[in-house]
């Protein structure tokens, strides 16, 4: 069996109550939860949380509730021990747990048409620990990364770094992009996943989508994007449920 787990803490300082800060008239964290419930190969899905705004909206869906303890609650959590914790707890309620679709709860941009794709390559490919949607780096590449030293910009890590403008030139470079992580269950106690994402094992195949698809809610700008973002795919599926239709009439005789 498969499940999903979206992780969504209260007490977000950006946005005050962001998981339940109403996105295109709904709550933010109920985006993920659809998007799980929507998969074919979803099971059961649970929402990790330590806020009761949330866990109403995820009980309201037909989502399970993981409490989180009070060391795995706050500001300067490590994601990655919410994400073990959650994943044990999933596996210590259900029998038959095999693979775990990791969402967050501050997104909307999954749907479980993308959800079902990364549980199909876990299940096509027995020598997998993971699948990951990512994004691919151009003008943020990190060979072109900055940091600030006596309140002056220098090459990020090495300050001596000789680096081309042509970013053609350039190794291509991958970031998470707020997606999926699908991961088989006991990836979270191997901690051997590429940091810093420890929990996704050693064998780890990307899923590359266009950048603007992976980005999380964080500002009033986020939100401003994600409500274009669900109203583009709107006219979108609308486009392809026509053309769909036209293909599907008998020609005229």
């Amino acid at each position: 069996m498969n499940a999903a787990i979206i992780t969504a803490r209260a007490g977000s300082k950006s946005i005050a109550d962001k998981n339940t800060y109403e996105v295109a008239g709904r709550p933010l964290v109920a985006y993920p939860i659809q998007a799980a419930l929507d998969a074919g190969g979803i099971g059961r899905v649970y929402v990790s949380t330590d806020g009761e705004s949330i866990g109403r909206v995820a009980e309201q869906m037909g989502c399970r509730i993981i409490r989180r303890p009070e060391e795995l609650c706050g500001d300067h959590v490590n994601h990655g021990d919410v994400i073990r914790h959650a994943v044990e707890e999933a596996d210590r309620r259900e029998e038959d747990l095999r693979n775990v679709v990791l969402l967050l709860g501050n997104t909307v941009m999954v749907d479980g048409e993308l959800i079902d794709r990364c549980l199909g390559l876990l299940a096509e490919r027995a020598d997998l620990d993971s699948v990951m949607t990512v994004w691919e780096a151009a003008d943020d590449h990190p060979l072109r990364a900055l940091e600030v030293a006596d309140g002056l910009l220098r090459p990020y890590g090495d300050p001596d770094r000789q680096v081309s403008t042509e970013r053609q030139s350039y190794a291509k470079a991958y970031y998470y992009d707020q997606g999926v992580w699908a991961f088989r269950k006991d990836c979270v106690q191997r901690r051997d996943g590429p940091n810093p994402w420890w929990w996704m094992g050693r064998r780890c195949l990307p899923v590359v989508r266009t950048w603007v698809t992976g980005r999380d809610v964080h500002t009033l700008l986020d939100v401003a994007v994600a409500e274009w973002w669900l109203a583009s795919e709107q006219r979108l599926r609308a486009l392809a449920r026509a053309r769909e239709g036209g293909e599907r009439e008998e020609p005229a005789s």
